[in-house]
């Protein structure tokens, strides 16, 4: 059976449909999967099960990469499509079922809204699959009589992201008071050109572990051994949230009844402002609207749950 995917290019809507990939993955344990994904997100599949082959989506002018994609995918009868983009090109390829996405409502969970849509009788968790490669690296960087404290600064949008100098702040007062603990950096190489001067200041170096540019699994293999993950509303984010260590996510300008951190081990901590009052504004695309944040009230939120 061949199953074609096309799915988003952001790395963390990839994650949030993991768990339907991995549904008919199970429903149909001799099918070939072919994903149509975006280059940032395609890492998160290299050890899937039933991956036969990836399409990469380079975005072209004029939309010109779906007109490559469908020449790609239009020999092929595919028994089943699932477009998670809502995208043209699943109209005009021969297939027997096809199920393409909609997204229904910005109050309800996009992981809750798949598993309703797939009508799954249990809930779509998302999932990801490392190997044992990576897993042997992180056993010889992280010792099991310490904590580790996953800090994600970065995101796709600048409005979103809270302030770096916070970040260091209460990394300072974590480590502060967690002797026996570090703190782990991840992101991308992009972000550890950014942040990475202003995340470490007057923080003992010897207590940092810097794995950002890492690849999506291996980062995850990191997570997953980690005790505790904070970060703004990211790919990362949703990242943690999947491994099921304690995930507090920061919002703002974005909707944590959709995109949430999603498991019981999750958290969130939002602006005063709500998601509401930020489609009355016009947002500044170059400009932080999570300072009513404070260092304080992450630091005071994590020793209220016991996290660490």
């Amino acid at each position: 059976m061949n199953i074609l995917v096309i799915s988003s290019n952001l790395i963390g809507d990839n994650i949030l449909s993991t768990g339907i990939i991995k549904y008919f993955s199970k429903k149909h344990p001799n099918s070939k999967f072919t994903l149509v994904v975006g280059p940032s997100a395609a890492q998160i599949y290299k050890n899937f099960p039933n991956v036969n082959k990836l399409i990469i989506v380079n975005k072209e002018k004029f939309s010109l990469h779906w007109f490559k994609i469908w020449k790609k995918c239009i020999f092929f009868k595919w028994d089943i499509i699932i477009d998670f983009r809502s995208s043209l090109i699943s109209y005009f390829l021969f297939r027997k079922k096809s199920y393409i996405y909609f997204k229904y409502s910005n109050d309800i969970h996009q992981i809750q809204q798949l598993t309703n849509f797939f009508n799954l009788e249990k809930i779509a968790y998302p999932i990801i699959y490392n190997n044992e490669n990576e897993e042997n690296i992180v056993k010889k960087k992280l010792l099991f009589d310490k904590k580790y404290i996953i800090i994600a600064p970065g995101g796709n949008w600048f409005p979103k992201i809270w302030p770096i100098e916070n970040y260091n702040k209460l990394s300072q007062i974590l480590l502060n008071d967690h002797k026996d603990a570090f703190i782990v950096l991840v992101g991308s190489k992009s972000e550890k050109e950014k942040f990475k001067k202003k995340l470490i200041k007057n923080v003992d170096e010897k207590r940092i572990i810097d794995i950002m540019g890492e690849n999506i699994t291996q980062t995850y293999s990191f997570i997953k051994r980690s005790n505790l993950f904070i970060g703004n509303d990211s790919g990362l984010m949703h990242l943690s949230a999947a491994s099921n260590i304690p995930t507090i996510g920061l919002f703002g300008p974005t909707n944590d009844k959709l995109y949430a951190p999603f498991g019981e081990n999750c958290f969130i901590i939002r602006t005063k402002e709500n998601y509401q009052d930020f489609n009355n504004i016009k947002i500044d695309k170059n400009k932080s609207y999570m300072h009513s944040i404070k260092v304080d009230d992450v630091f005071e939120f994590i020793n209220n749950k016991k996290i660490i």
